[in-house]
């Protein structure tokens, strides 16, 4: 008996993950590649609550989808035979329509149960009512792509990515008829034009149509935007010979990456004011400001592809020169010299060396680093 509940284990053990890793595969096979950089993402409000969402990987792709009543005309033609599946009033629908670089199509048709009853009361009628949106997903690549105008990657290939939210996707066929083409051609026509904030929320809206959103003005994303200048302030502790030092560092730091977002490079420059207490002549406790001008450098790969997350760098150093000296503590001509990060989090513990002219006076030191 032992045995055999011992099998069953391994069995069932076996089956869980070997669905898991089933339905992993089925979702990235109906997903835009992880390495693929979106650049530019923009939302669209329709009539009675539908909205589409249209991603892009360059502004210049709009382009390609300035005939998109084709497109979705292609898409409704292979869909008929689905149309059945579709009648079924009270369920939430998700549609995956994907083209590969073949011109292949995959199409995936989910249907979800309410997971409670919902129910509208009209002229003392009792009715059933759906509160979720239908979903439906239009993914392909361009066959001949226009020259982008951002720096991506030249060899990976150019995605779009539509995804409607609608009350019924059978409404989609309202929208076939100019009112997304006009909704392009006066994205494109505007993109460089005015995107104030709206009111009492994070997003921008296009001024010339403010059905027009994004997250960010002309639509970029976080990590399509590869170069960038980034503030940078930290609240630091080191020790200097046997003196505690606290200190704050101020500065900008310029993020490089190359075309695909796998590796980027950080030169930066900071001011960095170093405390040091000690009493005068009299007896008092006094605090000696010595400020240090310090550039760094880092280098390394990124994560998820997105520059702007946290990374561990391969090479990172710094280093830092005496540009104010108050106190007899520090010789002129003081450099701090820093080499290694270990990182937790928010803060890193940084190994460093003080020393005056060249290498003379050597102080070792550990700086640790609160940043935000």
């Amino acid at each position: 008996m032992k045995k055999l509940f011992a099998l069953l284990m391994l069995v069932t053990s076996i089956t869980v993950n070997l669905c898991a890793q089933s339905n992993s595969k089925a979702d990235n096979t109906f997903e835009v590649p992880a390495n693929i950089i979106i650049n530019r993402r923009f939302m669209v409000a329709l009539d009675n609550g539908n909205k589409v969402k249209i991603e892009i990987t360059d502004i210049t792709d709009l382009e390609r989808l300035s005939n998109i009543d084709s497109l979705l005309q292609v898409f409704m033609k292979d869909m008929a035979e689905l149309k059945d599946s579709l009648a079924n009033p009270l369920t939430s629908k998700r549609i995956d329509y994907i083209t590969d670089a073949n011109g292949r199509k995959k199409i995936r048709f989910q249907q979800f149960q309410p997971t409670g009853a919902s129910f509208l009361i009209k002229d003392g009628e009792l009715a059933s009512l759906r509160t979720e949106q239908d979903t439906i997903h239009i993914i392909g690549i361009l066959a001949n792509p226009p020259a982008p105008q951002q720096k991506i990657s030249l060899h990976n290939p150019r995605y779009y990515h539509l995804t409607f939210y609608l009350n019924d996707a059978a409404e989609l066929s309202n929208y076939m008829h100019g009112t997304l083409q006009q909704k392009i051609a006066t994205l494109q026509q505007n993109i460089n034009g005015k995107w104030p904030l709206i009111l009492g929320g994070s997003d921008h809206s296009l001024k010339a149509d403010s059905t027009i959103s994004a997250g960010a003005s002309k639509g970029f994303t976080p990590n399509g935007i590869g170069d960038y200048i980034n503030g940078y302030i930290t609240v630091n502790m080191q020790n200097y010979k046997n003196y505690f030092v606290p200190s704050f560092s101020l500065g900008l730091k310029l993020v490089l990456t190359n075309r695909d977002r796998t590796y980027k490079w950080e030169p930066g420059i900071l001011w960095e004011p170093h405390y040091l207490f000690a009493k005068d002549n009299t007896g008092k406790l006094k605090t000696y400001r010595n400020d240090f001008l310090t550039l760094t450098y880092g280098q390394g790969g990124t994560k998820d592809f997105n520059p702007r997350k946290d990374y561990s760098f391969n090479t990172v150093f710094s280093l830092g020169y005496l540009i104010r000296q108050q106190g007899d503590f520090m010789e002129k001509n003081t450099f701090r010299l820093g080499a290694g990060k270990l990182q937790l989090y928010k803060t890193t513990i940084e190994p460093s060396i003080y020393f005056d002219k060249f290498f003379h006076g050597v102080t070792p030191g550990i700086r640790i680093s609160q940043y935000f």
